[in-house]
């Protein structure tokens, strides 16, 4: 295979040669003789590139550049909802019943409905070190807040795992050490979902995963178009959060954090198998990865 040669200027007949399309012989090669099927409107046979704005989104997401105009997450509500257009709710139900049928942990873990909410009040005498103290410097920053979304007591299993994931995903990320910054939200991401795939069956992983695969592939993507100076250690915290993620027993979101307000982070990250990430070591990266 030639090998691409950088021309800016446009004036090396050999890198526009090897920089240009694939001629019809090696398309062909990679297409085969099939062509698709035509119609008036995009359609295919999967459900996610039918959905306009699924595939809006995932585009934006995944191209765009992190401006100083807008917030990092400024698109998470358009991902949501894309995510949610396209999501076969009463398989996701049937799955987590059938997981309740099979995995006595899962369904104690779901009967318990340990659903806690973090108040500075509640974190205000533990000792430094510890997660209650690290809860309590969190929710010590301006108008900071662990129950953003699905607030209110949960009505189902369902309601109550997405309640533990949005309440959970900040003292995820003090426990871990990843972030929360351009790394250690990748590192998270993959963490979880490496977790999630070893817990559950792959159908319910799947949905379970649906938010976290969107965020880092997407971030994945962005960072190597727009931020490859960040590259080498983007790929590290994705294998530090895959090692973390394959560590766990169980996903993190079934983790009864309160139960370890006055342990160190260090000890907490021991029993539950896995090695803490740099904590704000890794806070360079957000404005590396912007602009």
């Amino acid at each position: 295979m030639d090998v691409i040669e950088r021309d800016p200027a446009g004036t090396n007949p050999a890198a526009a040669k090897n920089t240009r399309p694939l001629n019809e012989n090696e398309s062909r090669y990679m297409q085969g003789s099939k062509e698709p099927v035509t119609s008036s409107v995009l359609i295919s046979n999967s459900k996610y590139l039918n959905n306009p704005y699924y595939r809006d989104t995932f585009t934006q997401m995944a191209l765009r550049r992190h401006g100083h105009d807008l917030p990092e997450t400024y698109l998470i509500p358009n991902m949501i909802r894309a995510i949610t257009e396209v999501k076969d709710i009463p398989d996701f139900i049937r799955l987590i019943g059938e997981e309740k049928a099979k995995n006595p942990d899962f369904s104690q873990w779901l009967d318990a409905r340990r659903s806690v909410t973090y108040t500075l009040d509640m974190v205000k005498d533990y000792s430094d070190g510890t997660l209650g103290a690290a809860i309590r410097a969190f929710l010590s920053k301006g108008d900071m807040s662990m129950e953003f979304m699905m607030q209110g007591e949960a009505t189902s299993d369902l309601d109550y795992i997405i309640k533990q994931r949005v309440i959970g995903h900040d003292v995820e990320h003090l426990v871990t050490g990843f972030g929360p910054n351009q790394l250690g939200e990748e590192a998270l991401a993959i963490c979880n979902v490496t977790a999630t795939a070893r817990y559950f069956s792959p159908a319910l992983a799947q949905h379970l995963s649906d938010y976290p695969v969107f965020v880092s592939v997407c971030s994945y993507k962005r960072v190597s178009l727009h931020y490859p100076a960040a590259m080498p250690d983007y790929l590290d915290a994705m294998r530090r959060g895959i090692t973390a993620g394959q560590a766990l027993k169980k996903p993190l979101f079934m983790v009864e954090w309160s139960d370890y307000l006055d342990w160190q982070l260090d000890d907490i990250a021991a029993v539950l198998g896995f090695e803490r990430g740099p904590d704000a070591g890794w806070d360079w990266s957000t404005a590396a990865c912007t602009g």
